[in-house]
């Protein structure tokens, strides 16, 4: 009895230790890896972002904080997936002489796991949540009431870059688990492109498109067209200076429901 169990024993650290060899054979991880599989949505209002923009119609700027971070890349039995992270406030700042106040500020945080599918096709699952405020005085003097927004939500977007035209196609689809205030409106889905040409080495002139659909306002649309020029400086970093003409639905929580006509001219960090 006693030799049976030895000889048990013995299988099951052979079968271990060869499963643990396998494994480490097929096993790798990257961490902060330079190159991004999944690339920025350049027109995306609320894509994670560090940049500064000026309205036209209005003495309004837009002074967005954050980045997206590539944390790993992971090979396991030849699929690579990469982990990233992502939080911005995207603030509404308006300039009059001598004083600027902070009209709205709204916190997003994104987690991200990408897979290259085939060829040039990319997968995304997205965790992540959104909150928006009112900030500084802008209730009182404005005449607005603050609401309660809150979105926590999942989401899965499909991407394909189109080399021959230095640009991208991409899908996405967004199922808020919680959301207020419109609790039984659940579904946010985006289309969007882009595509550039390089005029001078290292500068492309690029455009632009991103479109949203939102039950929360009956599946109206948010729609951003950008254009612009493109400085790229290594992997998917670039900076921006671009045109955007904005209309449909706000992006900003606190006035979702309203419809608006922007134009915007910005710079852009893409980190």
């Amino acid at each position: 009895m006693i030799n049976m169990t030895k000889i048990i024993c013995k299988i099951l650290l052979t079968i271990l230790l060869g499963s643990n060899f396998i494994f480490a054979q097929n096993f790798s991880i990257k961490f902060f890896p330079e190159k991004k599989f999944y690339e920025k949505h350049f027109a995306d209002a609320i894509a994670q972002q560090f940049s500064i923009t000026k309205n036209f119609e209005t003495p309004q700027w837009f002074g967005n904080i954050g980045a997206e971070l590539t944390l790993t890349e992971l090979s396991i039995m030849e699929n690579k997936f990469q982990l990233s992270v992502g939080s911005t406030v995207f603030n509404t700042l308006i300039k009059t002489p001598g004083h600027i106040q902070v009209y709205t500020a709204d916190y997003l945080v994104d987690f991200y796991l990408d897979k290259p599918l085939i060829n040039d096709l990319v997968g995304r699952l997205i965790w992540g949540h959104l909150s928006a405020h009112y900030a500084d005085d802008g209730i009182l003097e404005l005449n607005n009431y603050s609401i309660s927004y809150v979105r926590d939500y999942v989401g899965l977007a499909i991407q394909n870059k189109i080399n021959a035209i230095d640009g991208k196609v991409y899908g996405s689809l967004y199922y808020n688990f919680h959301n207020e205030p419109m609790l039984d409106k659940k579904i946010t889905f985006a289309l969007g492109l882009d595509a550039g040409k390089e005029i001078f080495k290292d500068v492309l002139l690029y455009g632009a498109i991103d479109l949203k659909f939102k039950s929360e306002v009956n599946y109206g649309t948010t729609q951003s067209y950008q254009a612009g020029f493109r400085f790229p400086f290594g992997g998917n970093k670039n900076f921006r200076l671009a045109y955007t003409h904005r209309r449909g639905f706000e992006e900003r929580g606190q006035l979702f429901n309203i419809k608006s006509i922007k134009n915007n001219l910005g710079i852009y960090f893409d980190f």
